[in-house]
């Protein structure tokens, strides 16, 4: 699938490409609680900043939804973090995008994250971006 989405920038900061596996649920059950519940959810990462991410999944999440990301960072290129780092992030959807073969682009801003957890990923956009 390809990154692509058709509205207004209005990030504070710039994404870089990431490939990596993200697990999500929802945080407080609100219209969706019987179809989401506790369950856990695979997705794709699409892009990361220190604000956000773009994720691709087969799951229909409403905007304004909060939910759990956990996903593990991986950046062999530094000295100041750690190589390997897991995460665990509170977002809300922005927006949920249908794609075709009833995947959807679910845009997140993150509402909790933890300072080093910011700092690492700005550490991998910098190494992502060969600066």
């Amino acid at each position: 699938m390809a990154d692509t989405h058709n509205g207004t920038e209005r990030r504070k900061t710039k994404r870089v490409k990431a490939d990596f596996f993200v697990i999500y649920r929802q945080d407080k059950p609100i219209e969706i609680s019987l179809w989401m519940g506790d369950k856990e959810f695979p997705a794709k990462m699409l892009n990361l900043s220190e604000n956000g991410m773009a994720i691709m999944t087969n799951y229909s999440v409403p905007a304004l939804t909060t939910i759990l990301m956990r996903f593990t960072l991986i950046n062999l290129h530094t000295d100041a973090f750690e190589p390997v780092r897991p995460m665990h992030i509170t977002g809300e959807v922005k927006y949920n995008n249908v794609l075709s073969g009833n995947w959807h682009r679910l845009g997140i801003s993150f509402t909790q994250i933890a300072e080093e957890d910011k700092c690492a990923i700005a550490n991998f956009k910098k190494m992502a971006m060969g600066k």
